[in-house]
């Protein structure tokens, strides 16, 4: 460890709970890098391991460090990709023992500097997590319908300037001028495989219903979310208890949602990433839905079914199924982002596209029984 390195020394100390701890030994290891940290090139996640001298007697410690750079679409808090909200997230202390469900690593400390880079220092979960099975998801998904229930009809939320509207807003902001360019979605070799067959069609008279579901958005109970919690960004510690302790990592979306909102990710981000498989689409989301709205009633939530699945289906279509177009085409056109996208994805492009036509059908199957409901 880099002797100088006075915010990483506070978070070992604090780790180990003894703030005059002294470093007898120190390695770090490379853990991966998310959406914004392979298009800036950053570190992502690194992992630091040490040995502590405490007032205890001599003590293991790791310490996560989350490193985040800014994006030039991602300079201001109005942006899906703020550089700096985790850490503000973080720094408030907003995350910290007021949610059920789901809850946020340990935070040990924030560190900004001039760059600018904000350096985020966190508990490590442990590596070993069990393999996800259509038991897990739903498990997941009775977690986040817990911390939905518990994060419901927080007026306080209007105060935090770093939280986001959620991608299903943002992202169906950018794909605008795409989806209303006819010659465009018609003529573009990445779109005619993502596109194809009948979801041509589907999208584009989805698209024309983009008003519909936004105003039936505004209208449904709000509350706070994390925004992007699916498979790689929960995880599960197994305990002596019934169910097991759930972290979820990666606040970078963190902010305004409604119900229903929370599982658009958990169900459309697995299917996107592979997590699940297409043809297990509709099996699962059906399961996860009733375990969601089961997490959401075990804390006495008192509201509708019928909003929750509005919220689910509505924010799930547009992000997933109209949204997707505009972050996700310019990097797949592109041969000389396919590493940027292979880091992402963990697939070559080819592959990755081919998955997200086969998953198209689903997401607007989801739309247009949102557009059923809002009209309801």
């Amino acid at each position: 460890m880099d002797r100088d390195d006075i915010p990483l020394l506070k978070a070992l100390r604090r780790a180990v709970g003894d703030p005059d701890a002294r470093v007898l030994s120190s390695d770090r290891r490379a853990l991966g890098k998310g959406f914004a940290d392979a298009m800036a090139g950053g570190e992502g996640l690194i992992l630091h391991s040490g040995l502590l001298e405490t007032c205890a007697g001599d003590q293991e410690c790791q310490v996560v460090e989350k490193v985040c750079r800014v994006l030039p679409p991602g300079r201001e808090p109005g942006s899906w990709l703020y550089w700096k909200r985790e850490a503000l997230a973080y720094d408030s202390g907003y995350l910290h023992g007021r949610f059920d469900g789901i809850r946020p690593p340990e935070c040990y400390g924030v560190a900004y500097s001039e760059d600018p880079t904000a350096r985020i220092f966190i508990e490590a979960i442990p590596d070993a997590q069990p393999h996800w099975t259509a038991e897990t998801h739903s498990r997941a998904a009775n977690a986040l319908g817990r911390f939905t229930a518990s994060a419901a009809g927080m007026p306080d939320i209007e105060r935090h300037d770093w939280m986001a509207i959620g991608r299903a807003h943002s992202w169906t902001d950018i794909a605008a001028d795409l989806l209303n360019d006819p010659d465009t979605l018609r003529g573009d070799p990445v779109l005619a495989r993502w596109l194809a067959g009948t979801n041509l069609a589907r999208t584009v008279d989805l698209w024309q219903n983009i008003g519909v579901l936004r105003a039936a958005l505004a209208d449904l109970p709000k509350c706070f979310c994390h925004h992007d919690a699916f498979q790689r960004n929960l995880l599960v510690r197994e305990t002596d208890e019934a169910e097991p302790v759930i972290f979820a990592i990666d606040w970078a979306f963190a902010g305004h949602g409604v119900v229903g909102k929370e599982l658009a990710a958990a169900v459309g981000a697995s299917l996107m990433f592979r997590d699940i498989r297409s043809d297990e689409a509709n099996d699962i989301s059906v399961r996860m839905f009733s375990s969601y709205l089961d997490g959401m009633r075990s804390i006495d939530w008192p509201g509708a079914s019928a909003d929750v699945r509005l919220g689910f289906c509505a924010t799930t279509a547009m992000m997933f199924a109209l949204g997707a177009l505009g972050p996700w085409l310019a990097l797949l056109r592109d041969p000389e982002f396919s590493p940027v996208v292979k880091e992402i994805t963990g697939t070559e492009p080819d592959r990755f596209i081919g998955n997200l036509s086969d998953i198209q059908g689903f997401f607007l199957d989801l739309g247009e029984e949102a557009v059923e409901l809002a009209r309801r």
